[in-house]
């Protein structure tokens, strides 16, 4: 088996026990959330069934993208990957936003006295399983270089997050007098549902940030992958009657799309196509990229028209 082939096997399996993970909290979460009568509870529970929704999609997405271009998808299955990465984005920015609504809405009628102790002891239980989650998953993610796992890790990371921000919360209770800690007691659980809320927003705004970016197709600001395109194009037109050269470089997903035109002139002494298909080799090594991470176009043309 390839090391891409062993790559890909391996992710497919860190998401598919992610699915297995996220399941298991979100269940236990929500009906413990229901027992305590404890919103904060609940909303990691709600939090971590859209994670299933978008572990799922990440595994889908995971199976697709090292499929071979087929009649259908002519440049194969790239595109899938920052697509799902949007949709998961997305998902969780509504989470957000609705538990801050809802956690203000609560503030604002009262607040919602719970059992500190219960919430203490699910923080614990449930931050222990984020962050064991999260650390294997980052490993793996960095060992196979892999967007779809390091972005259920971050999903993992939030609800770590919730959890410690929860525990905090609540465990201060100790240590506050009285008419403080009836009053904390009575708003402690829509405060932290709003304080989570806003800790975890600038999350997935950045995911949505990066993946659409890819699914629009734009160029990246500073690209090394550009740069190295660039000299190489301009140390070609040193030595060779080149009028002019225009690339377009995008990536989406684990792919790149990179497109150069060159018009040549009169002069050009490159005239056979093996001395051509030497330049296009020169080209490729300068990108110091994998053939199967490009998608590489070369044409060379003495009429403005085609560029």
């Amino acid at each position: 088996m390839s090391t891409k082939a062993q790559a890909s096997l391996l992710e497919q399996r860190t998401l598919a026990l992610s699915i297995g993970g996220v399941l298991t909290v979100a269940l236990g979460s929500v009906a413990y959330g229901l027992f305590l009568k404890s919103d904060v509870v609940i909303l990691n529970g709600i939090f971590s069934l859209f994670s299933l929704i978008g572990a799922g999609l990440s595994l889908l997405a995971a199976k697709l993208v090292v499929k071979p271009e087929d009649r259908r998808f002519p440049f194969g299955y790239s595109h899938v990957e920052p697509l799902v990465l949007s949709v998961n984005g997305f998902m969780v920015l509504v989470i957000c936003v609705y538990a801050l609504i809802n956690g203000i809405d609560r503030i604002r009628a009262g607040g919602n006295e719970v059992d500190p102790e219960g919430v203490i002891w699910f923080s614990l239980v449930s931050g222990a399983v984020c962050l064991a989650v999260w650390v294997y998953e980052r490993r793996v993610a960095r060992r196979i270089d892999s967007l779809l796992i390091e972005n259920d890790a971050r999903e993992w990371l939030i609800d770590f997050g919730f959890s410690l921000v929860t525990l905090l919360g609540f465990a201060v209770l100790a240590f506050l007098e009285e008419p403080h800690r009836g009053v904390w007691a009575r708003y402690a659980d829509p405060v932290m549902v709003s304080v989570m809320a806003l800790l975890a927003i600038p999350t997935p705004v950045g995911v949505l940030r990066r993946s659409l970016r890819e699914v629009l197709m734009m160029a990246a600001d500073d690209d090394a992958v550009t740069r190295r395109l660039e000299a190489v194009l301009d140390a070609v037109r040193a030595e060779h009657d080149i009028v002019r050269y225009v690339h377009h470089v995008v990536k989406t997903g684990r792919t790149r799309f990179i497109e150069v035109d060159i018009v040549v002139g009169p002069h050009f002494s490159l005239q056979t196509v093996a001395e051509q298909d030497r330049l296009r080799e020169r080209i490729w090594r300068a990108l110091e990229m994998p053939l199967e991470d490009a998608w590489l176009s070369i044409c060379l043309t003495g009429d403005p028209r085609w560029v």
